[in-house]
């Protein structure tokens, strides 16, 4: 073999080698952190390393094994994969070159010219946005209407999976220890105006169960979740709500015109894997009720969105009709 095509065949391998490179355990966590404090969705990350490693199907689905999935897959092909995600999630506000010149940076992975020249641009991108905000940013995010909606009905383990599609208030609650926690969401609704949410995640324990009249009060909304194929569940639903309507008297009141009571959007959430059941189960109750109906697998952005926007569209309908 001539020394051209052995010194090819060592360039090739060369290169392989470095195409597949991994992360290795300290960048797997300053990585997870990274992702948590841009509230990227972990549910996201799950998805796309399952893609990647199917024996981590199982797994994965809890957090303290992602270090470990992050350093069994290509570490470019990831980057590449969560700058896409970052892309897209901030509405091409951030390139994909910029924000995985970024990671790299913050792995502590050298950057190349192109990289570097990427992350210049990036800063100044960001000092343009902040003198922007310094003036302007009070008033984008001024809200034109907000809304206390109650949730109840969630254990404590999906409670705290809520933090991956709501946002959680600078001062927030403890379910632990006064009963509730505290989530906002800002959504633009359909004639342009901006309605933040307040969300009252209120626990069904029953050390708290004197404190839950008061918690209700001035709610403009209640979401009930049961878990599917579970009657007990399903029977706790019809006390939350019986409890919810005793203090409420389903009706709540505008800040701006307090002599006009408006009624109080009800929503029933079937959380869980197993089938409904039609006749006797979520759907029935919630005839019963008055309730909008969803049948959720799980709690994620992609599963309650529709729910957290239905919730805002009929109170934003409700108010508007009154106001006319």
């Amino acid at each position: 073999m001539g020394e051209l095509k052995k010194l090819k065949i060592i360039k090739g391998e060369i290169e392989m080698n470095q195409n597949f490179m991994t992360l290795n355990g300290s960048q797997a966590t300053k990585l997870i952190n990274f992702l948590k404090k841009i509230n990227y969705p972990k549910e996201e990350l799950i998805t796309v390393l399952n893609k990647e490693l199917v024996e981590f199907d199982k797994l994965i689905e809890f957090e303290n094994n992602l270090p470990l999935a992050i350093q069994k897959v290509n570490m470019n092909w990831l980057l590449t994969q969560i700058s896409s995600t970052i892309f897209k999630n901030y509405e091409k506000s951030i390139s994909k070159g910029q924000a995985k010149a970024l990671i790299k940076r913050i792995l502590g992975i050298k950057l190349a010219n192109t990289e570097r020249t990427q992350l210049s641009e990036l800063r100044k991108k960001i000092r343009r946005y902040e003198k922007f905000l310094t003036y302007f940013g009070a008033w984008g995010k001024e809200p034109d209407q907000v809304f206390k909606v109650i949730i109840i009905g969630l254990d404590d383990e999906q409670s705290n999976k809520l933090s991956n599609v709501l946002l959680r208030p600078k001062v927030s609650g403890n379910r632990d220890t006064l009963g509730v926690d505290f989530y906002i969401k800002i959504l633009e609704s359909y004639d342009k105006s901006l309605t933040t949410l307040h969300f009252w995640d209120i626990s069904g324990d029953k050390r708290y169960e004197f404190l839950r009249e008061h918690y209700y009060k001035g709610a403009s909304a209640i979401i009930l979740i049961y878990e599917k194929g579970n009657k007990d569940s399903l029977l706790l639903t019809k006390k939350y709500y019986e409890e919810f309507k005793k203090a409420t008297s389903l009706k709540f009141k505008l800040k701006k015109i307090k002599n006009i009571q408006i009624a109080t959007p009800v929503v029933l959430v079937g959380l869980g894997a197993k089938p409904i059941m039609p006749s006797q189960g979520g759907p029935h109750l919630a005839i019963e009720l008055g309730a909008r109906y969803f049948d959720k697998t799980e709690i994620t952005s992609e599963e309650f969105d529709d729910v957290f926007n239905l919730v805002s569209l009929e109170l934003l309908v409700k108010c508007q009709n009154q106001l006319l």
